[in-house]
């Protein structure tokens, strides 16, 4: 069986009628706003067979105020470990709650204004409800063949399900993702391929 791995960005559509300039303190949000991504830079590894993820994540962020922990959504991944600075963040320091789909963690000594770096390590289930990362089976045309494909669905509050992050829409970031595939998948984005290698296993493919 053959499998397609397709990777969707979805981009904003911004309305073509006059709207109020975008303000970030005024627009609405549940996250605390002193702490802000400025860039992802994502790894993923979907394992089909188990159908779950291995992930890791290096988010650049802009502290704009003193704080003792950084908060941000995620929904029903597994954090193994995170770092902040280059500094191991303590297990009882990270805590989760699902409910409010929170992710809390506390951090080694104050942040202090400025820019720092969050590196976490996660792992996550594929399913098949058409949210966060995601499979589905077709049958090809002309040959009847079953096959499957795995891709991503993050609006309006999914993005969460594939990787730790600010899942708000009023905080903005630029994104790099690295997708580690079989060699005879398929990888697609709505950006183009920035770069691609030969890796143990398979392919790793850079947007």
């Amino acid at each position: 069986m053959r499998f397609a791995f397709l990777v969707y960005f979805f981009a904003a559509v911004t309305s073509l009628h006059a709207e109020k300039p975008f303000d970030f303190a005024s627009t609405p949000g549940k996250l605390p706003k002193h702490v802000r991504p400025i860039a992802y830079a994502i790894w993923i590894k979907p394992d089909l067979k188990k159908l779950t993820f291995a992930g890791r994540e290096t988010v650049k962020l802009n502290v704009e105020q003193p704080t003792h922990e950084i908060v941000l959504n995620a929904l029903e991944l597994a954090v193994a470990d995170a770092e902040i600075d280059g500094k191991t963040v303590p297990k009882t320091a990270i805590k989760f709650d699902a409910k409010s789909e929170l992710l809390t963690i506390a951090t080694p000594e104050e942040l202090r204004p400025g820019e720092h770096t969050l590196a976490v390590r996660f792992r996550g289930k594929i399913n098949q409800f058409g949210r966060g990362l995601f499979y589905a089976k077709y049958q090809e045309q002309g040959t009847g063949a079953k096959k499957m494909f795995l891709g991503t669905q993050f609006e309006a509050t999914d993005a969460r399900r594939l990787f730790p992050c600010w899942d708000e829409p009023v905080f903005r970031a630029r994104f790099q993702l690295t997708a580690v595939v079989p060699e005879n998948w398929m990888t697609l984005s709505n950006m183009p391929i920035a770069s691609e290698k030969k890796v143990a296993g398979g392919r790793e493919v850079e947007f």
